[in-house]
C-alpha cells in the first residue's frame, strides 16, 4: 500500500551549501575565515514566517515557528558582520 504524496501534501526541499573559493562573502566585503576554535559568541534565533514580495509566507519557517524551533549561531569577531546576524 503505497501512500499518493500528491493527496497527502507531501513537500520536499534540499538546502544546499558550497564555499566559495573567493576573497570575500557573497553579500559582504568581510574575509572569508576557517575557525576551528571556539566562536566569540553565540546567539539564539528563532524563526520568524513573514510574506515574500508575492504574498506567500515559507510553509516549512511557519511551521518550525509554531513548534518554538529554535537555532543556535556561533560567530567570530573577525570575519563576522551585522548582515549575518541580521542586527544593527
Amino acid at each position: 500500500m503505497g501512500v499518493d504524496h500528491s493527496k497527502a501534501g507531501t513537500l520536499v526541499g534540499l538546502e544546499l551549501h558550497q564555499q566559495l573559493n573567493s576573497k570575500e562573502k557573497l553579500f559582504c566585503s568581510c574575509p572569508l575565515i576557517i575557525h576551528e576554535d571556539e566562536p566569540s559568541f553565540r546567539f539564539r534565533r528563532r524563526l520568524r514566517p513573514t510574506q515574500s514580495e508575492l504574498g506567500q509566507v515559507d510553509q516549512a519557517a511557519l511551521f518550525e515557528f509554531h513548534r518554538g524551533k529554535t537555532f543556535m549561531y556561533e560567530m567570530y569577531n573577525e570575519g563576522t558582520c551585522l548582515v549575518e546576524a541580521d542586527s544593527n
